[in-house]
């Protein structure tokens, strides 16, 4: 009788256990919003044989991040395109983003998105989407994701560098640890 009385209580407590672990709240996701400010510092092109106008390359983008309150970081992005160079071309772009903040804490991200352009305008616009896969001092366990648009606000000199951008930023993201 006595071992059958242990056994339900375990039983019990194990019941209980679960149930709290169970109805434990998930972690809440924050909400994050920044602008990224950046120079087109490198791209490499090469021409596909299928089009005249087909082209594949890598590129990189460097400058700073500004966040709702003041804070800033430094921003480097770094990636690969496929575009069709003509109006109304197939513009795709696909890579990697790194914030790099004063305390020495960083996220990383990948995205993938497009660009377009809006009527009268001979500046593409970008949009697209990514996820945090990396994030290290008070970022370190970051997962989440984000959306992104804005467009450039000065063309490429003759050698395919020196676009400016401005895109804006939305992200909800946790923090496991």
């Amino acid at each position: 009788m006595r071992h059958a009385m242990n056994r339900a209580a375990a039983l019990c407590a194990l019941a209980a256990m679960a149930l709290l672990l169970g109805s434990a709240p998930a972690l809440a996701a924050e909400k994050m919003t920044w602008k990224e400010v950046s120079h087109l510092t490198l791209v490499h092109k090469i021409k596909v044989a299928d089009a005249e106008d087909h082209l594949v390359g890598i590129y990189e983008h460097r400058g700073v991040v500004l966040f709702t309150g003041g804070r800033q970081g430094a921003y480097v992005s770094q990636g690969r395109f496929d575009v069709y160079d003509r109006e109304g071309g197939e513009r795709n772009h696909d890579g990697y983003g790194k914030m790099s903040f004063a305390d020495g804490s960083t996220i990383i991200f990948k995205c993938r998105g497009k660009e377009t352009f809006k009527e009268g305008s001979k500046l593409p616009w970008v949009s697209g989407q990514g996820a945090f896969i990396k994030g290290t001092g008070r970022y370190e366990g970051i997962k989440g994701s984000l959306t992104y648009e804005g467009g450039y606000v000065t063309g490429l000199n003759a050698d395919g560098t020196g676009g400016d951008a401005v895109l804006d930023y939305r992200a909800e993201y946790t923090l496991a640890k």
